[in-house]
């Protein structure tokens, strides 16, 4: 059992179980609510979070208002809805050292939106699934809605499934046990059938969305991995199904592998380099 101030520091086997003896419910509520503003839901009204979140109405007002007197929530009276405070922003520019990452990045993502002609995102792993950090769109007419910022929690498209695939498998159970929402007539649902998904995700190096998130929206994906086989982010290629069938799709796949693979390299001298300093 690791030590941490002198007292023994109790091991967390599974995060979401509440009978552990380090967990706080209270606190898991709190962060709970917090975890639900993101880029594209950046306000919520009381009766929304209860809805969202299954905590009553009369404790969400307390824990609301909680965070409000401390600065992380901010309540607008005119349209009776929360946002993030100003307590948020020390940590919005802590975490701003993906942007370091993903300027280092930008130039491999441009390589392959320019070589393939398709949309081209960078994932990391986030706290309630993977998020988009960067994104290159295409020149063609087809342009998804791809904002940077937006979090990604379901297994209906490849960049999740493909750091949903990398994960312990605790984890990945976890995972597969959440339900999975019928967003088209192609979105897979049934447990053992993405459980089958993610063991080839790991066996090819690749991931694939075929229009299981949105009608008319494919998608394909490849880890960059660390130096101990973790996944530090996915690449993932976007594009319609009329230039994602049989002939194309190869080519699509080898192009998007390749850069992941690039982009392991360059990230691995790049650590190496620095761990060397100077001399």
């Amino acid at each position: 059992m690791a030590r941490t101030g002198g007292r023994p520091r109790a091991e967390l086997d599974d995060q979401n179980n509440e009978g552990s003896e380090v967990f706080v419910r209270a606190l898991a509520r709190g962060l709970t609510i917090l975890a639900m503003f993101d880029v594209e839901h950046p306000e919520w009204s009381l009766n929304e979070i209860c809805q969202k979140t299954g905590i009553s109405k009369t404790t969400a007002y307390r824990m609301l208002r909680t965070m409000e007197s401390k600065g992380f929530l901010a309540f607008d009276r005119g349209t009776e809805r929360y946002h993030l405070g100003r307590s948020t922003i020390p940590s919005a520019y802590l975490a701003l050292s993906y942007i370091g990452f993903a300027r280092a990045t930008r130039p491999f993502l441009e390589e392959l939106a320019r070589a393939t002609g398709e949309s081209v995102e960078l994932t990391v792993e986030g706290v309630d699934g993977a998020v988009v950090v960067d994104h290159v769109a295409t020149t063609r007419p087809f342009k998804p809605n791809l904002p940077t910022g937006r979090v990604l929690r379901n297994l209906t498209n490849s960049a999740m499934k493909m750091h949903v695939a990398h994960r312990s498998d605790l984890e990945k159970e976890r995972a597969l046990k959440s339900s999975q929402p019928k967003l088209t007539p192609y979105t897979v649902t049934d447990r053992a059938e993405l459980a089958e998904q993610l063991a080839k995700i790991l066996d090819e190096g690749v991931s694939f969305d075929l229009e299981e998130q949105d009608v008319g929206v494919c998608a394909v994906s490849a880890p960059v991995l660390g130096s101990g086989g973790d996944v530090m982010a996915v690449v993932t290629l976007v594009l319609p199904p009329e230039r994602f069938g049989p002939r194309d799709r190869p080519s699509k796949i080898e192009a998007v592998k390749s850069t992941a693979a690039e982009l392991t390299r360059y990230l691995s001298r790049t650590n190496a380099d620095q761990m060397a300093g100077p001399g």
